[in-house]
């Protein structure tokens, strides 16, 4: 595979930028551990403005040589973490306090809540005052869950998880816990019943959070 049967047909002329798909965005964040495709969606998912496709950049981008980068690109493809399109969406911006709430809202059919590793709430959908305060100081503690056992889940289990779930007696998520790892951050994203991570907000969402705290 090339990248002329990635472009879009008949569109070949064209400037083509890089679209971060949901899957991609969820590979990015959802562990810490550097590899190249993680770097790229990273510095993709940070531009304030749409990437353009242009070979040389690509390279400048991955660290590749032209082989490597033109392979890194097919690869990211044939597993839906970008596109190339000639119109990508629009980059969303604005202060955190008045765009998560409408950026977390259509991630889950009932409450959606985002908080930080120390349990503090950045947004919410649906939760009383008291609830969204205790849902926020669990979630802190099922991040610190995750970090003393991250040496069982990855190394000894070999499952590669930073997800926690409480589940229903046919195994369904009737509240899941989200790790959302940007830098040296960690968010939690608490979802009650079906998650819908593969829709556009949870990319915008993840730009958000890359935008603001990766440096830091």
């Amino acid at each position: 595979m090339s990248v002329q049967s990635i472009k879009p047909h008949g569109e070949s002329d064209e400037t083509l930028y890089f679209q971060v798909l949901p899957a991609g965005a969820y590979y990015a964040t959802f562990s810490g551990e550097p590899d190249e495709m993680r770097a790229l969606l990273l510095q993709l998912l940070s531009s304030d403005t749409p990437v353009p496709y242009i070979p040389a950049l690509l390279e400048r981008l991955t660290g590749l040589d032209a082989e490597g980068a033109q392979q890194i690109l097919v690869d990211m493809h044939s597993r839906n973490f970008i596109e190339l399109l000639p119109n990508p969406n629009e980059i969303v911006n604005g202060s955190l306090e008045k765009i998560l709430p409408d950026l977390i809202a259509p991630l889950g059919e009932g409450k959606v809540l985002l908080a930080d590793e120390q349990g503090f709430s950045l947004a919410q959908k649906g939760f009383s005052t008291a609830d969204e305060e205790a849902v926020a100081g669990l979630a802190a503690d099922i991040m610190m869950l995750t970090e003393r056992h991250s040496k069982l889940i990855n190394d000894n289990l070999g499952l590669y998880g930073c997800s926690w779930a409480l589940v229903n007696a046919v195994g369904q998520s009737d509240l899941g816990f989200w790790v959302l790892s940007i830098g040296r951050e960690k968010f939690l994203l608490i979802i009650e019943g079906m998650p819908y991570l593969n829709r556009q907000p949870f990319v915008d969402l993840t730009s958000v959070l890359i935008r603001r705290y990766l440096d830091h």
